[in-house]
């Protein structure tokens, strides 16, 4: 996946350096990191593009353009399996409700569902978490079956028609 820009955010693929550093606990050079950088959650995510090396489908630093600061990250569970992708997301404390997570999931979806074959794009969150629930919903997402500890969302490729 190349880098995608929005009108607020640069959405930056990262290199196997840079998600091998950030995964043995540092920050790839280079950057300006936001209060609270790296998440909780992000060396099991940058593990798991570590895992299939798909960097079409990798792992990317959320850059807020204004004053090129990380606030988070999104990336990509695996690459297309049965015309399905599943993507994970965080955002900073700091940088929370203000609208930069429906941003980057809308440019990576809809990057996704322009790719062959993939008809599909998936996500999940806590059921508790209200915040990435709107988020996902802003974005275009609609509740699927939820799991046993999760509320599923996915978003398909609209028929022509």
């Amino acid at each position: 996946m190349p880098d995608l820009e929005t009108s607020r955010l640069r959405l930056h693929a990262l290199t196997t350096e840079e998600a091998t550093a950030l995964h043995a606990g540092g920050l790839p050079d280079g950057w300006a990191y936001a209060a609270g950088y790296p998440l909780p959650d992000t060396k099991d995510g940058v593990g798991l593009f570590l895992r299939h090396g798909d960097r079409e489908y990798g792992f990317h630093f959320v850059v807020r353009r204004e004053d090129g600061q990380v606030i988070g990250e999104i990336g990509f569970v695996e690459p297309p399996q049965g015309g399905s992708v599943t993507i994970g997301y965080a955002i900073v404390p700091t940088a929370r409700r203000r609208g930069y997570a429906t941003e980057a999931i809308v440019a990576v979806t809809e990057w996704s569902l322009d790719q062959p074959g993939v008809m599909q794009v998936r996500a999940q969150t806590l059921p508790d978490n209200e915040a990435s629930v709107g988020a996902l919903r802003s974005a275009g997402f609609a509740e699927d079956l939820p799991g046993p500890k999760v509320r599923r969302f996915v978003r398909r490729v609209r028929s022509a028609g």
